[in-house]
């Protein structure tokens, strides 16, 4: 039976190896990668977007996301060819704060506490289209 101070030390060993590994081998080439083809670059305006990104704006506030930012939302089942999606906002609007409106682009008042924008979802090969058709104020949400 392997003692526990064994198991330990050879856990420890394991650890430090794949440290030395990831230190000596794949943070190099990882580096070089970036400075090769970089993930993030500078576009016209100065604006730093992802590469291959234009300027994506949350549909909730209208803010102007910065690169990596996600939009908080909750894709359904499929049902047929489309899948309904809720969109909550993007971390400027969403949890709800003051400081960003929340507005429907459908009937263009303020969200409700709690409201959610209600958007179709289709998927095609190497495409992704969201067709926003209401809010949860203006639009009867659909219940799974």
């Amino acid at each position: 039976m392997i003692d526990i101070a064994l198991a330990a030390a050879l856990a420890g060993l394991g650890a430090f190896l794949f440290w030395i590994f990831w230190l000596a081998f794949y943070r190099p080439v990882a580096a070089r990668k970036e400075r090769r083809s970089p993930r993030y670059v500078k576009a016209g305006d100065g604006v730093v977007r992802e590469k291959g990104v234009g300027a994506r704006r949350c549909p909730v506030c209208g803010e102007t996301l910065a690169p990596g930012a996600m939009v908080k939302s909750k894709l359904f089942a499929k049902r047929g060819t489309e899948r309904i999606m809720h969109i909550y906002g993007c971390p400027y609007c969403w949890p709800e704060n003051t400081e960003y409106r929340r507005v429907c682009p459908v009937c263009e008042k303020v969200l409700p506490q709690g409201g959610y924008l209600i958007a179709r979802y289709f998927e095609k090969p190497g495409q992704r289209h969201v067709h926003v058709i209401g809010c949860s104020g203006c639009r009867v949400p659909i219940r799974r």
